[in-house]
């Protein structure tokens, strides 16, 4: 069960930092370095909340029932159909994300850069690559998945290490609180806590243990919730927030600007971009493959796994193609769908399983703490994430 727990942890974590933590510096930089880590605080704390709320509901209708059957199951086939659309809708758009971020950092490897391949064949062949580790299935995915963890964790410790002498906190203290961005900020901060498209899959994976997946989950978000905090800790700190701004979302941009012209600090950091995304992606992926074959009644084939593969990856390579510097863009959107698939949904089917069992005065498997005035302000907070996006 341990293995299983770190399994479920590394897929926790892993979905969660990726491109959400890359982006952040130029996505809240001109909040200022305190301003944002307490709205990292506060987007952790909701994200963890709206996640255990999740787990009430699948332990209730069924461990591990996929999101589409869960939300059928409480809300009917209205609720469905927003879950399946804005699954759909957030899943591609982080992909959308992942695949151009990680183009960015290929087509920047100087002897990529040297023979001219554009960032757009980058994100296609990465993302090739990743759908044929996808169609060898859940144990390939994993494999790789814990290995690539460990080997991004190790990379992280050893860059923050070396870039701790490098800060200036003046460039720290030099940027006041910019609430211009605040709105625009928010759904790219609650996106980057984005883990629970894969709670159905992790309660898979430790075979419906309820305290097991609970130690999992806040585990798995707290180790993002640190790391968030010393990137933007490095990133405002070593680099003034006037050069940030002109890098238009370019990842390879920043991770240049963090390493000062030092060849290594630059390809540990590389490394350690490059494995965040990929263990990011490796969660959105299953879990976009999971929603695929199910709403498609996909079987276990060769066939049928090659059409759910297709289904998975065709939309966002083309969407990354044309569009090869929607990195920043793309975080926003899912900002959106996670605002409505990790709060909106997971706030009304608590409350309706809630109601019904005062009703049959039934007793809940497990039942998170805080009652339903907790329920309605976080539905409040999607709510508003959801129209912070837009203004």
């Amino acid at each position: 069960m341990k293995k299983k727990a770190f399994s479920a942890s590394c897929i926790v974590a892993g979905s969660t930092i990726g491109a959400g933590m890359l982006g952040l510096p130029m996505a809240v930089g001109n909040l200022g370095f305190t301003m944002s880590c307490v709205l990292l605080v506060f987007m952790w704390a909701l994200a963890l909340y709206s996640g255990l709320l999740l787990i009430e509901v699948d332990m209730q209708v069924g461990p591990g029932l996929n999101f589409n059957k869960m939300v059928k199951k409480v809300l009917g086939r209205p609720g469905q159909v927003i879950a399946v659309a804005s699954l759909g809708f957030l899943l591609y758009a982080l992909l959308v994300a992942y695949i151009t971020g990680m183009g960015s950092i290929l087509a920047n490897i100087p002897q990529i850069a040297a023979s001219g391949i554009s960032n757009s064949v980058c994100s296609i062949t990465f993302a090739l690559i990743m759908a044929f580790i996808v169609f060898c299935g859940t144990k390939t995915i994993l494999r790789f998945n814990n290995t690539f963890f460990i080997i991004m964790v190790l990379a992280m410790s050893f860059a923050f290490t070396s870039l701790s002498s490098t800060v200036n906190f003046d460039n720290l203290l030099a940027v006041a609180p910019n609430y211009d961005y605040l709105l625009g900020s928010l759904p790219i901060l609650f996106a980057a806590y984005g883990y629970h498209f894969c709670i159905p899959s992790s309660c898979k994976i430790v075979d419906g243990d309820r305290k097991t997946l609970y130690w999992a989950m806040i585990i798995g978000t707290i180790v993002p919730l640190v790391c968030y905090a010393l990137w933007l800790f490095l990133a405002l700190g070593s680099i003034p927030m006037t050069k940030i701004d002109q890098m238009a979302g370019n990842v390879d941009s920043l991770i240049a600007a963090i390493a000062q012209g030092s060849v290594f600090i630059k390809a540990v950091l590389s490394l350690f971009a490059s494995f965040a995304l990929v263990t990011s992606f490796f969660g959105v992926s299953l879990s976009l493959y999971d929603l695929a074959s199910e709403t498609f009644s996909l079987g276990e084939s060769q066939l049928h796994r090659v059409i759910a593969t297709i289904v998975v990856f065709a939309p966002p390579v083309i969407a990354s193609y044309l569009s090869p510097d929607s990195f920043i863009k793309a975080l926003a959107h899912a900002g959106v769908g996670f605002a409505i698939l990790c709060l909106c949904l997971p706030c009304a089917m608590s409350w309706k399983l809630r109601n019904e069992r005062s009703k049959t005065n039934a007793e809940a498997p497990y039942e998170v703490a805080g009652g339903k005035l907790s329920i309605a302000f976080a539905s409040a907070c999607g709510v508003f994430l959801i129209v912070a996006a837009y203004i």
